[in-house]
Parts: C-alpha cells; structure tokens; sequence
C-alpha cells in the first residue's frame, strides 16, 4: 500500500504503557494495537470488526485476524 506508515508518538507510547499497566490484555485490546501496523507490511484493505481484523488481500484472499491469550 502507497502512503505514510503510522509513527507512535511518545505520548501514544506513554498512554498504551499508562493503560498497560496492573491492567490485563486481551486478545480483542491486542488485535486494535497490531492493526495500524498491518498497512505497513501487507497489500490489501483491513477493517476492525467485533472479532478483530479482516483482511482482504489483494490477491482476493480474506482472513479474519485473533488474538486467542494462551493459558
């Protein structure tokens, strides 16, 4: 994909370590923290829905991306 990546700030780093922080992740919270980045190394279109990411791939392949926390 053409365009700028996204660049965390400081005070984007600073909020997600303050939230972080005595709190547990979930898988759900994991997928909208790896979806930014996902323009950066795939060709393709993503959008947030309530299972986490859909990828469409340029190709015509779709997936669904979770994040299942192992116990």
């Amino acid at each position: 994909m053409e365009g700028k990546p996204y660049i965390h700030t400081e005070e984007d780093k600073e909020q997600f370590e303050t939230a972080m922080q005595g709190t547990k992740i979930n898988g759900f919270d994991l997928a909208m923290q790896i979806y930014p980045l996902l323009d950066d190394y795939f060709c393709g279109t993503f959008a947030k829905n309530t299972k986490g990411v859909l990828m469409r791939m340029e190709n015509g392949q779709v997936f669904q991306l979770t994040v299942t926390e192992v116990v």
